[in-house]
């Protein structure tokens, strides 16, 4: 475990986990081309989230979990594109009514201490949260910034910038070439990313300096009352980086839990960019058999004492295979708890059972429109396996029915598919998730 004493998450046991994507769900507009649709700003906003409370609250939920709202590139409008970890984003804020063009200066030392109008919409949105005995989690992105983030910049036009060691840049190996003795061969160099997404330079967590940024920022928002953490592509950063930064944060705040986004599938793309397993590993990972699925226990299993819990993706491939017809209810219901058994010994170590996400195919796809079967789908996620009592996520729009006409994958921003705004028209869906309370 980390540096908190024992039980000391015991809050989260049994939480209903209400997933939004802020700029999706409530605020946006109302008319939008499938490009904007793809790839830009809806301007879905927290304001407009706060107005939404009570609908989240009336379905039984007691958790809202939301998208990163740092500030971000232009086009960011998923969040996960950092220029400054210091502020909140206005647009994430305000939507269209951006009352504060004031992002801070990620430069100044002191840039963390200053509150911008857009970071205190971010306060009102947890005490309001608050005032309805809902607690709200936060997205952390420790793995890498965006390629506009002022650090970058500086970094990769100059070698000598003191934030070039925040990031990882390789020299080149060019092919020999036939040159002049007098010509001098200047050295060219490529950066690590998230995977092969070359626009998100990976952070350098060894480094201190970077582990101090990234603390003080989240302390920042943790003092404001943000309750939980999720950490986003906890495969990506070495291990022993993860556990120094929760640890140091954890000394501030030991109740709040850090809850690790283990999905691997697709990293052996890159396996250079991902230092939190091996490349033989993430590549029986892919397979997404059965063996994939005890290596993925394994894999979160090496998490424990770095993180406090990780989403299970595990029950959900478990679902998945379910609703493909591959295993029957009993054998689905008996391979869960075979899966849960694995972590008898670590009750405390919190899983967070999920069916879809904003990075999957919406459950309804998945299950061909066949109500029942998205019905049976939402009893296994709400059923409890080995008294573990784990918390559960839905995703926004389950209760409305969203779907999609294609899969997300195999196709550049095909993960839009997953993403569309959230309009609220079947209410009476409502019903059946009051009866889950």
């Amino acid at each position: 475990m980390t540096s908190q004493t024992k039980n000391s998450f015991e809050w989260i046991k049994g939480a209903k986990i209400y997933q939004v994507f802020t700029d999706r769900f409530a605020g946006h507009k109302e008319k939008f081309t499938d490009e904007e649709l793809r790839k830009d700003f809806l301007y879905g906003n927290l304001k407009a989230l706060i107005t939404k409370l009570d609908y989240i609250k009336s379905m039984g939920f007691n958790m809202v979990w939301i998208t990163p709202f740092y500030v971000n590139q232009p086009k960011g409008y998923h969040g996960y594109h950092a220029e400054n970890y210091n502020h909140v984003d206005p647009r994430f804020a305000y939507g269209e009514k951006i009352e504060d063009n004031n992002k801070g200066d990620v430069f100044d030392p002191n840039d963390v201490n200053i509150e911008t109008g857009a970071d205190l919409v971010l306060k009102e949105l947890i005490q309001e949260c608050h005032k309805r005995d809902l607690k709200i989690m936060m997205d952390f992105v420790p793995n890498h910034s965006y390629e506009t983030h002022p650090f970058f910049v500086d970094a990769k036009k100059n070698v000598n910038s003191k934030y070039r060691n925040w990031f990882y840049f390789l020299e080149e190996k060019e092919e020999k070439k036939e040159k002049k003795e007098e010509e001098k061969k200047e050295k060219k160099y490529k950066h690590l990313s998230f995977l092969f997404f070359s626009d998100l330079p990976k952070l350098n967590l060894e480094n201190p300096e970077v582990q101090e940024h990234l603390v003080n920022s989240t302390k920042k928002f943790l003092s404001y009352g943000i309750d939980a953490v999720r950490v986003d592509h906890v495969v990506g950063p070495h291990q022993k980086s993860l556990k120094e930064i929760v640890s140091k944060v954890h000394q501030t705040y030991p109740n709040v839990p850090f809850i690790g986004e283990t999905l691997p599938f697709g990293c052996s793309a890159a396996p250079e960019t991902v230092f939190g397993t091996s490349k033989e590993m993430l590549i029986e990972l892919d397979k997404k058999d059965l063996n994939a699925l005890n290596l993925l226990d394994e894999l979160n299993l090496s998490y424990i004492g770095v993180l406090d819990g990780v989403l299970d993706f595990t029950f959900q491939f478990f679902v998945d295979m379910f609703v493909e017809g591959k295993l029957s209810e009993e054998e689905c219901i008996k391979k869960l708890e075979d899966h849960y058994k694995k972590y008898k010994k670590n009750k405390d170590f919190i899983l967070v059972k999920n069916i879809d996400s904003h990075d999957c195919d919406r459950i309804m796809f998945r299950c061909k429109n066949n109500m029942k079967l998205f019905q049976k789908a939402i009893e296994l996620l709400y059923r409890d396996y080995s008294e573990r009592n784990d918390p559960l996520v839905v995703y926004y729009g389950t209760e409305d029915f969203m779907n999609q006409e294609k899969t997300i994958q195999g196709e550049h921003y095909g993960d839009f598919r997953c993403r569309q705004p959230m309009y609220f028209t079947n209410d009476w869906i409502n019903k059946y998730f009051k009866e889950k309370k």
